[in-house]
């Protein structure tokens, strides 16, 4: 909410069932497409997931890569959704 009005919403939990036949990071790129940015996250050396940003729909995705899915969908005025 920025001044009263919705600037952003986020799909997390149940709601990403939509996304569940994704099961591979391939399938992910091959559904939204090539990302504008992509933030491998790492804890400990290990791959957690990827960030992917696309600017131009203002959409953030997460891949969860220890859990093959979809785990967080922001669109609108959120932190790197807007580009560089």
């Amino acid at each position: 909410m920025r001044g009263g009005t919705v600037v952003g919403f986020a799909l997390y939990g149940r709601h990403l069932s939509h996304f569940a036949h994704l099961t591979s990071y391939e399938e992910f790129l091959a559904a939204f497409g090539t990302p504008d940015r992509v933030h491998e996250d790492e804890t400990y050396g290990e791959l957690m997931g990827y960030d992917a940003y696309y600017w131009g729909s203002r959409k953030h995705v997460k891949w969860d890569a220890w859990d093959h899915r979809v785990g967080l969908v922001n669109m609108g005025d959120f932190e790197g959704n807007t580009g560089p």
